[in-house]
């Protein structure tokens, strides 16, 4: 599967578990869904970023974390307007980059970052903003991530 294609069926999948996370009744299947949905997008981020790279002519590979891809990055084209997009929302508190990153740090460490352990149990629910608002912080970071990947794609030639 190339770059692009990878890209494209991690969001589709992350897209499917968050549909099913936000459909079913049982909690503890729901946060199944959920956690299924944070380690897909978190993947498809990568592998958009893999994508984006390989534009420059910089091979990374998807399965890398997310430090030693975007060193190796920085090592090869540090100019690259998407990788320093990246460190940028990486840098931004609240910014969905960063909030992505957060979700898989809690699944590849084991330790439940800070804010995290503050956040509401039941992440899947209806939640107020700061203009309270309803919002559904899953469905704006996927739709931030697809945003992302759509401008990366406008802006180069990646297919």
């Amino acid at each position: 599967m190339n770059r692009r294609g990878l890209t494209n069926a991690l969001l589709y999948q992350a897209r499917l578990m968050l549909t099913l996370a936000e459909q079913e009744a049982v909690p503890a299947q729901r946060q199944a869904c959920a956690s299924s949905f944070e380690v897909l997008a978190h993947r498809a981020w990568l592998a958009a970023q893999c994508e984006a790279a390989e534009s420059y002519g910089v091979s990374l590979a998807p399965e890398t974390p997310l430090s030693e891809l975007l060193d190796a990055w920085r090592e090869r084209r540090p100019d690259a307007w998407e990788l320093n997009a990246v460190q940028a929302g990486l840098g931004q508190s609240g910014h969905w980059m960063q909030q992505l990153h957060r979700y898989l740090t809690h699944w590849s460490t084991g330790v439940i970052p800070e804010g995290v352990k503050k956040a509401d149990p039941n992440r899947i629910a209806l939640v107020s903003d700061d203009n309270q608002e309803p919002t559904n912080h899953y469905r704006r970071i996927l739709n931030e991530l697809q945003q992302w990947v759509d401008d990366v794609r406008a802006q180069g030639d990646h297919s």
